[in-house]
């Protein structure tokens, strides 16, 4: 799946180089296409290698996986590092350094064996226990905690092996660990041992000629140049100028940048949700009626064009229309649609109630993010024009936390990083890091766990949660790739990877072996 832009000489693009990109609060992170179904393959780009190929980078944030939040480094990452498996842009998981899998216990246990001719870039074999200390940094990590969250516990065994038990049975823990591995004596570096294509050399990238990959990557040179940015203004100009090719990063970011060049633009994709919590003590969202009919008012489409400039998955459900995840029918449903808002706002009776009469809805945001910003004025405005009372409240970081904290809202504009697997317990759970105004939910966390236990019941929890309504998703942000023109022809990027090879890519089936040979 792809979205190539060709951008003219005058057209003004965004190039973030934001030093830190962690989704912010309420937590901490698609693809366009024609078909999206479909992956396009990477063709390395051949072309003259005196030419070559150049990147830039922020030094001061290191390109260690579990502690760099700079999205301009994460570039970096994809050339240097290889996880267990990768999450493609249809948010499957893929093989890399798993050469396979048995699944025990009815799904609550797992034993992965290491691809056993994987090696650093130092020469030394990648092992259980380079994973095993990678996952220790992982738990740690705000990237990848979450995620993690349901593992209960592993160990490397005699046989050196990686045994995984979680705490509930789990269909596909695959997807969720596409956490990057490096060298466990390494594993605190700013600049870590990996195993990618790739090795930091100076102010180089220089390949690693102990990488083991299949298929040449799709910048296939010897050496590409590297170069150390202090700021956001040096990141612009080496990019305008020629000395950079490449940059990875949030076009929505408040701190991108302006530029005016001729490039080409390729859309990532991200499990960054954007979305409408509400509160369900107190307000006008604690009529169900009316927060059920809410999703109908929301032009999703235009907001992802006007406000986030394209880079934006207009989505309906809690997880990505790209994802497997994803029931096209019920998401149907539930699309704009304006009559059916009418009738829900109506059929709520919140307009002629007493209790109404003089309330003001607080919709609440963080005011450190422009894009929020102007999205929940835009959805504030649709409210509005119905007849309610909508008041956006654009608050600084601290400010917005805190009025979560205590439901000073009636409903927010959210942003969170979600796994691969869309798992929304964080939502619904008592102590859950997104139980914002009293969603809290038993019952929804049950359905959280049966989808984790077979992948099919995820569309049971869906309808459940479009019907209760305690949260609206509105769109999952896309990163972008912008590169000078011609440098490469075509690139399939992934979850957190600019450079996912979808040509040599191994299915998930070739490494499960649960059903071959005996159980344990």
């Amino acid at each position: 799946m792809k979205k190539l832009i060709a951008l003219l000489l005058a057209l003004t693009l965004l190039l973030c180089a934001c030093a830190s990109q962690e989704a912010s609060a309420p937590t901490a992170g698609t693809v366009e296409s024609t078909e999206a179904t479909e992956e396009t393959q990477i063709v390395p780009q051949k072309k003259d290698k005196s030419e070559g190929f150049g990147l830039s980078y922020l030094p001061e944030y290191g390109v260690n996986p579990y502690t760099c939040h700079a999205t301009v480094n994460r570039v970096l990452i994809s050339l240097l590092y290889e996880g267990m498996f990768t999450v493609n842009n249809q948010f499957r998981a893929e093989p890399v350094l798993c050469e396979s899998f048995k699944m025990y216990n009815e799904g609550r246990s797992y034993v992965f064996t290491i691809d056993p001719t994987a090696k650093f870039s130092d020469g030394s074999p990648v092992t259980a226990k380079d994973v095993e200390a990678c996952i220790d940094a992982g738990r740690a990590s705000g990237i990848y905690m979450e995620r993690l969250s349901h593992i209960d516990y592993y160990t490397v065994q005699e046989d050196g092996t990686l045994l995984i038990h979680v705490e509930t049975p789990y269909e596909n823990l695959p997807l969720v660990l596409d956490l990057p591995i490096v060298k466990a004596s390494t594993v605190n570096d700013p600049f870590p041992i990996g195993s990618g294509p790739y090795v930091i050399a100076g102010e180089s990238l220089v390949r690693n000629t102990n990488w083991n990959g299949v298929a040449a990557p799709a910048i296939d040179l010897d050496t590409i140049r590297l170069s150390s940015c202090e700021s956001t203004g040096d990141l612009r100009d080496n990019f305008e100028f020629g000395s950079t090719d490449l940059i990875y990063c949030d076009p929505n970011s408040p701190a991108s940048v302006g530029y005016r060049c001729d490039y080409e633009v390729w859309e990532a994709p991200t499990t960054i949700l954007h979305y409408i919590g509400f509160n369900l003590y107190s307000g006008y969202f604690a009529n169900d009626t009316l927060r059920r009919a809410v999703t109908y008012a929301i032009d999703r489409e235009d907001i992802a064009s006007k406000i986030y400039g394209g880079f934006a998955l207009p989505s309906v459900l809690p997880c990505s229309p790209y994802s497997d995840l994803c029931d096209p029918k019920l998401e149907e449903a539930y699309g704009f649609a304006p009559a059916k808002f009418d009738a829900g706002l109506k059929d709520s009776r919140v307009l002629v109630s007493e209790e109404y009469e003089y309330h003001q809805g607080i919709f609440l945001v963080c005011s450190d993010d422009p894009t929020r910003v102007e999205a929940a004025e835009y959805i504030a405005q649709v409210l509005n024009d119905a007849g309610l009372r909508i008041v956006v409240s654009a608050v600084d970081h601290d400010t917005y936390m805190k009025k979560l904290d205590k439901g000073d809202f009636d409903l927010y504009y959210g942003e969170t990083r979600m796994a691969a697997n869309f798992d929304l317990k964080e939502f619904f759970s008592k102590y859950g890091n997104l139980m914002y105004g009293s969603i809290k939910d038993s019952a929804l966390v049950d359905m959280c766990y049966s989808a984790l236990e077979s992948t099919g019941k995820y569309v049971d929890l869906s309808a459940r949660v479009m019907e209760q309504a305690p949260i609206c998703a509105v769109v999952f942000k896309s990163y972008a790739i912008y590169v000078t023109r011609g440098k490469l022809v075509n690139i399939t990027p992934s979850v957190d990877n600019a450079f996912h090879d979808a040509a040599s890519a191994r299915s998930l089936a070739d490494a499960d072996k649960t059903y071959e040979g005996d159980e344990e």
